[in-house]
């Protein structure tokens, strides 16, 4: 299973933000309510979220085996409709790493714990996303939090080049058709098909 660079998915990003520009969506994690029913398996997450280009705060609730897996569900719920890409999305690897170099207290208990995650998009292609604090679960999230806006940004980009593309031809811009073309050649490899990106996918054909 090929697996993006650090280097590839920073560029990546980098193009996203150029291309989206002010719209780009970051969202920050400002709180968590958990409620968990050990007895039952199950976990309900409440989340607070802050969309940092709006500035508008909302809630990201949902249901799941553990913490992790009810914030996804969550995510999904809240933004499969308008980004349908993620329910192409899944966990193909999850790792905690205690930094034990970071302890305060003698026990090591206070240590930093390492949260990677490794997303798996609907090519097969796997992304590595990580995040380090000392809570384990907050980092669990918010590294499940930059997965999931890393595969918002990668559609919303190659839906904007669908059009700047469209665009170009019926301005008859040749080179402005060429430009956007190689930068969807970019995206393409990732992001996560779905529905809207397959039939943009043989409209640019």
């Amino acid at each position: 299973m090929p697996t993006a660079t650090t280097e590839e998915q920073q560029e990546i990003i980098a193009l996203m933000r150029e291309l989206l520009n002010e719209s780009y969506t970051h969202l920050r994690v400002n709180r968590v309510l958990i409620e968990e029913d050990l007895e039952q398996g199950s976990t309900s997450v409440s989340c607070e979220v802050t969309d940092e280009a709006s500035s508008e705060k909302f809630v990201i609730a949902g249901k799941g085996s553990g913490a992790i897996d009810a914030f996804f569900q969550g995510m999904v719920e809240r933004f499969a409709t308008e980004y349908p890409s993620l329910r192409t999305i899944r966990f193909s690897a999850f790792t905690v790493q205690a930094r034990l170099d970071t302890k305060k207290d003698y026990s090591g208990a206070d240590a930093e714990g390492e949260v990677t995650l490794e997303i798996t998009n609907s090519e097969g292609k796997a992304f590595r996303f990580l995040h380090a604090s000392r809570s384990i679960i907050g980092s669990g999230i918010i590294t499940t939090l930059l997965g999931m806006e890393y595969f918002i940004n990668s559609e919303r980009a190659f839906v904007s080049m669908y059009y700047a593309i469209k665009d170009a031809k019926e301005r008859n811009r040749p080179d402005l058709v060429q430009r956007y073309t190689n930068r969807v050649a970019r995206l393409v490899q990732n992001t996560s098909y779905s529905e809207v990106i397959g039939k943009l996918r043989k409209e640019l054909v």
